[in-house]
């Protein structure tokens, strides 16, 4: 920390005091003595990261929930109760004292390690968002001892020598020794997207704006063209991406649907936990007062406290907040797999809800990588297809070039301007020479004219075959006019070459040559002779053209093609012109007919209502700042769409923030862009935030089953306790009455808070795991996107929760009936009680299990491959068997108050085990009805 703060205050100190580190000589650089130094007194080169949770309050923050609190207060009173039995009894040691305390050891025990579960998935979560950094590391040409290196851009420090060309990202903050023609892009910054014409020799003024400081260049700035030298001012978290990046840190997140809608659901069955509570103590207050019985018995406050906080934790589904985590986890782990690092757990319901894809061009739907794909050449001797001595037209294109290709283990290390490695991949698969390096080697270039924006030409001289030759290549209405060797015809065919190319939005460029003497290269090495000069690139012989494009990548097409099933609908944001734009989404299906495209300007034109009225039509917008996309999202917020945004530079980051699902690059993505997205595509691919879509449908179907699952027992469970205490007080009266005379110790309950416990995190809990895990053969892309608004009941779920629910409940109250009066009938009054609670826990406990065989899959169990949903009935069984190891271990089972003739009475068996049978013929004829009044439908 102190480090830091050295940091902070040292590099916002004015340029005097920060001199003495920039005055590096250029030619030698720092030595690793300096760099030592300098790192140790100002840290790396990053951005600032989000202050690490401590672990152990993380774990603490998990029991601000109600339904952990409710738990807590749950165990202290039972606690409290158990002791003040133990010192009435005088702490002899019995069956009773050992369940007393048992009981709330159980709930305690439950909420420590569902707190515990929270804990680590939240740590987990933090882990993964930091591991982001790791992607793709930018790299830095920098001059130390004396030798030019190639290092990690968070490794350079203030007063480095660092050189830049065509291509390169700017790494850090610094000022211009040295340049030649170069043009920065600052989008990232300014939100302008055209470039920045630097120098060297421009006066210093640190008052400018950013905008217009050209002695200075900027972290995360991309070079165009040209090349410079420059030394390092600011790093890390001082840069002007650095600053940006803290501001966006500061923002709070916003609570997703998904996460609202399980707390609220949470909350709601805390509150039903208390009312029940209080209800159930009421209640227990009037049946105590309409019997005459005592106040002052301590036993009878004993028992009315443990069975409404049974009734309590029946009412609260304690494993929803830490199964959800555990599938949305597992969900997100498979996500990152497939390259889509999802950031929030709760954001994957954002994606299940997805409506609208607003996706960048380049890069996301084209594959950043300019391909040629046609030639055209005047004379064959040029042609590809008949190399000689002479040299053809990709050869002479590369020979003309700043750019570098390097393969390594089968990996291509790139260097240098898209359009000019086009040249180098193609000189690779045509020519003879096969690489760049091989044809410098062997036709030395003597001298460089860089490119210009004014003269849109970059010329090259080589010594070919001793000969000094000029290699002149660019835009092709310049060096067309510059040519001699063109008679009308030839003019003629090359035009309509041209025309028919850009129709296809290709980008042309051409190529032409001339020999020149000794003298005359002489003149133009002393740069003394500026009519030399200005002659190199006039009276040329036209060589070619060369059309090439960025290509859609393959599986753009097929994932534009899902998303319109999905009744998704993807829009292209470009900043290319728009007859690119219009053509390359034409061609992957985005824009149809009847659509529109819009230009930045167009768009600034609009007025928000005008812009909200219209959106609908808009397919590709084109030439379109950062800062516009804030207002695309916004639009179709207002038409309740949810908004998927990709970006990758820190003007997106707004965007990003704004938009449902921010979807930042992870290669050509900034610190600040991650930083605000929800998700990052490890591979800048359109089709990752597809396949992201799908899977966020799918977790969040599963995540319904899991609740469903939850909820239809926790109903049951309600029923059970709560209406059994109503109902079997009344039947019961009469032994209740008797038993309580004869036995100071006796309580009535109907379920122990350790039964339903054991219930909802293991008999139903595992399988409820399972659903989350099983996959599903339903294809959730040929839906409509999950509305924002709806209800996570919705489409029947919430009425076919109800009726199972009380379903359940009611079987497992006749359960309780018949075990009961099975006690009574064989003359075990005196454990009638214990008779009832067994049943019941059985009955309850194996239907729960049949509810998570119903709920994995849509059709009848015996059109279910059981391979298929193997990992269910896995779980089912490990649950029946965690269920029965309770129930007929005899020392384990007191402490679950189950009775210990269970093994020995077929009858109660025969009860426990049959009751939940009756449920198969009733689902079974469900789901056949609602197949046949679907099938009807259709």
């Amino acid at each position: 920390m102190k480090t830091a703060t050295k940091t902070i205050n040292y590099q916002l100190q004015n340029n005097k005091n920060i001199q003495e580190y920039i005055t590096t000589n250029p030619s030698v650089g720092l030595n690793n003595n300096d760099v030592i130094e300098r790192q140790e007194k100002f840290g790396k080169n990053i951005l600032q990261e989000t202050k690490k949770k401590n672990p152990f309050l993380v774990y603490l923050a998990q029991f601000k929930d109600l339904l952990v609190i409710i738990l807590l207060c749950a165990t202290l009173i039972s606690y409290i109760m158990a002791i003040v039995y133990a010192s009435q009894n005088n702490w002899v040691y019995s069956k009773e004292l050992v369940i007393v305390f048992i009981e709330p050891s159980i709930i305690l025990f439950v909420v420590l390690t569902n707190s515990l579960i929270g804990a680590i998935q939240e740590i987990k979560s933090e882990k993964a968002i930091n591991a982001l950094k790791s992607l793709n590391p930018m790299q830095a040409k920098v001059k130390r001892n004396g030798n030019l290196l190639t290092i990690n851009s968070s490794e350079l420090v203030i007063g480095d020598i660092v050189f830049l060309e065509a291509g390169d990202i700017v790494p850090a903050d610094g000022y211009l020794i040295n340049s030649s023609n170069l043009q920065v892009i600052e989008s990232s910054l300014t939100g302008e997207s055209l470039p920045v014409l630097k120098d060297h020799n421009v006066k210093k003024d640190l008052s400018l704006p950013i905008g217009d400081q050209k002695f200075s260049v900027f972290s995360s700035s991309v070079v165009v063209a040209g090349n410079c030298i420059f030394v390092v001012t600011k790093t890390g978290i001082n840069t002007e991406l650095g600053k940006i990046a803290s501001l966006v840190n500061n923002e709070k997140e916003q609570m997703t649907p998904l996460q609202a809608k399980i707390n609220k659901l949470g909350k709601m069955f805390a509150i039903a936990g208390i009312i029940l509570f209080v209800l159930s103590v009421i209640v227990q207050i009037i049946f105590q007062a309409i019997s005459k019985g005592s106040f002052r018995n301590v036993i009878f406050w004993s028992t009315t406290l443990i069975n409404g906080i049974s009734l309590a934790v029946a009412a609260i589904p304690e494993g929803l907040v830490a199964f959800t985590s555990i599938i949305l986890a597992i969900g997100i782990q498979k996500m990152a797999k497939q390259k889509a690092i999802v950031k929030s757990l709760m954001a994957v319901e954002a994606l299940g809800s997805c409506s609208i894809i607003c996706s960048d061009k380049t890069g996301t739907l084209t594959q950043n990588k300019m391909t040629i794909v046609d030639t055209f050449v005047l004379n064959k001797k040029y042609d590809i297809a008949n190399h000689t001595s002479n040299l053809n037209l990709i050869e002479f294109a590369s020979l003309c070039s700043e750019a570098n290709l390097i393969k390594e283990n089968d990996l291509y290390k790139e260097t240098g301007d898209p359009t000019e490695l086009a040249f180098l991949y193609y000189l690779e698969q045509t020519s003879s020479y096969k690489t760049k390096k091989i044809l410098d080697e062997k036709f030395l270039r003597i001298k460089t004219l860089p490119f210009d924006s004014d003269r849109k030409l970059m010329t090259s001289i080589n010594k070919i075959n001793d000969e000094n030759i000029v290699i002149v290549k660019g835009a092709p209405d310049v060096l067309l006019q510059r040519c001699v060797n063109l008679a009308e015809k030839d003019q003629k065919i090359i035009k309509n070459t041209i025309d028919r190319w850009s129709n296809n939005t290709y980008r042309v460029l051409a190529i032409a040559k001339k020999s020149i003497n000794n003298d005359i290269l002489n003149k133009i090495n002393n740069e003394k002779d500026s009519n030399a000069m200005s002659a190199l690139e006039n009276n040329l012989e036209f060589i070619g053209l060369v059309a090439m494009i960025d290509p859609p990548r393959e599986t753009s097409k097929e994932a534009i093609a899902i998303c319109k099933s999905a009744g998704i609908k993807p829009i292209m944001i470009t900043g290319d012109n728009i007859k690119t734009a219009i053509a390359i989404a034409k061609q992957l299906g985005i824009y149809q007919d009847g659509d529109l495209a819009l230009t930045g300007i167009e768009l600034n034109k609009l007025s928000d209502d005008e812009l909200n009225a219209n959106i609908k039509k808009y397919s590709v917008y084109a030439r379109v700042a950062p800062e516009d996309k804030i207002r695309i999202v916004h639009a179709w917020q207002t038409k309740n769409q949810v908004v998927a945004m990709t970006g990758d530079g820190v003007n997106d980051a707004p965007a990003l923030k704004a938009a449902d699902i921010g979807c930042a690059m992870g290669i050509t993505g900034t610190e600040v862009s991650k930083q605000a997205a929800n998700m990052v595509l490890a591979d800048d691919n359109f089709a990752t935030v597809v396949k992201a879509v799908e899977n966020g449908r799918s977790i969040y179907q599963k995540i319904k089953n899991v609740i469903h699952n939850l909820l239809i027992t926790s109903i049951a469970e309600i029923i059970l306790v709560f209406f059994g205490l109503l109902i079997f007080k009344g039947i019961f009266k009469n032994e209740i009455n008797a038993l309580t005379i004869s036995n100071p110790n006796f309580e009535f309950y109907i379920l122990g808070a350790t039964q339903l416990l054991w219930i909802n995190l293991f008999t139903h809990g595992f399988p409820a795991i399972a659903l989350g895990l099983q996959d599903s053969k339903e294809n959730y892309m040929k839906n409509k996107p999950i509305p924002k608004s709806q209800s996570i009941f919705a489409n029947g779920m919430g009425i076919n929760m109800l009726w199972q629910g009380i379903l359940v409940g009611i079987i497992s109250l006749i359960g309780y009936y018949l075990g009961a009066s099975l006690a009574i009938k064989n003359g075990k009054t005196s454990q009638f009680v214990e008779y009832g609670s067994t049943c019941a826990f059985l009955v309850l406990g194996i239907c729960a299990t049949f509810n998570a065989i119903n709920l994995m899959s849509k059709k009848p169990i015996f059109m279910s491959n059981p391979l298929f949903y193997w990992k269910v009935y896995a779980s089912v069984i490990f649950s029946l068997s965690a269920l029965f190891i309770v129930s007929f271990i005899s020392k384990i089972a007191i402490a679950f108050k189950i009775t210990s003739d269970l093994s020995l009475n077929s009858t109660l068996i025969a009860y426990s085990l049959g009751l939940p049978l009756t449920l198969i013929p009733i689902y079974l004829t469900y789901k056949i009805s609602v197949m046949l009044i679907n099938k009807y439908k259709k």
